[in-house]
C-alpha cells in the first residue's frame, strides 16, 4: 500500500487505482486527508466483482470514524478486516484500539 496526502492526486489516481480515504490531520493548521492505493496485484481476482461494496463499506467506516460513531466501526471493522488483500488490516486494528 502507498500513501499521498494530495486530494488532487488521489482523485486523478481514482480513476485506475484503488484510492481509499484514511484519516485527516490537522498540519499547521490546516485539514490533510491521508489516502492508500492499494496495489490491484494485492486484490484477490474472487474479490473484484464485490470491490465497490468493500469501498463503499470502507467509506461507511470512515464516515463513522470521523462522526465518532464508534459502535458503527466496531460493527463495520470485521466486515472489511482481510478485504484490500489485507492491506488496511492494521489500520482498522489501529482505528479499533483508538476508540477502545
Amino acid at each position: 500500500m502507498q500513501l499521498i496526502w494530495n486530494q488532487e492526486a488521489a482523485e486523478k489516481l481514482k480513476s485506475s487505482h484503488t484510492v481509499l480515504e484514511l484519516e485527516t490531520f490537522e498540519v499547521k493548521g490546516a485539514p490533510v486527508t491521508l489516502y492508500c492505493v492499494v496495489p490491484a496485484e494485492k486484490i484477490p481476482l474472487a474479490d473484484f466483482p464485490s470491490l465497490q461494496q468493500q469501498i463503499d463499506l470502507h467509506a461507511a467506516f470512515i464516515q463513522a470514524f470521523n462522526n465518532k460513531n464508534y459502535p458503527l466501526c466496531q460493527d463495520l471493522a470485521p466486515e472489511l478486516v482481510g478485504r484490500f488483500g489485507g492491506e488496511l488490516d492494521t489500520f482498522y486494528e489501529e482505528i479499533l484500539k483508538r476508540i477502545r
